[in-house]
């Protein structure tokens, strides 16, 4: 499966979801698709790099073990972000009506069918 299909499926199965993007754990993004902007995607790569490693820092003070996913629930959108590897991830962008429970089920079923092609 490539990425831009992975992407796209995301977005066509999750009510609400109108942007979807494979980026680097420092910010840099992948792949990307979108049938509407709610966030400016440079903005988002930038905010995500750094949640990542707040939220990282924060599960291993824990002692919760490695995270796997996060969300940011806000007024304008919600983000739910999902680790493929140590150094990528997936986000998803949802409109604040969307279907929250679907788009976490459907990264979770996307992901193992992409994490190996950032296994080579």
């Amino acid at each position: 499966m490539s990425f831009s299909e992975a992407l796209k499926e995301v977005v066509e199965r999750v009510d609400g979801a109108v942007s979807c993007i494979i980026l680097a754990a420092d910010g840099i993004p992948v792949e990307e698709y979108s049938v509407e902007n709610l966030i400016d995607f440079n903005d988002l790569s930038a905010e995500i790099s750094t949640l990542i490693r707040d939220i990282e820092v924060a599960s291993e003070d824990l002692k919760l073990g490695k995270a796997k996913e996060f969300a940011v629930i806000a007024e304008a959108c919600g983000i739910i972000t999902r680790k493929i590897t140590d150094e990528y991830y997936i986000t998803v962008v949802i409109r604040p009506d969307g279907n929250y429970g679907k788009a976490r089920f459907v990264l979770r079923s996307v992901v193992p069918r992409i994490e190996e092609e950032f296994k080579t």
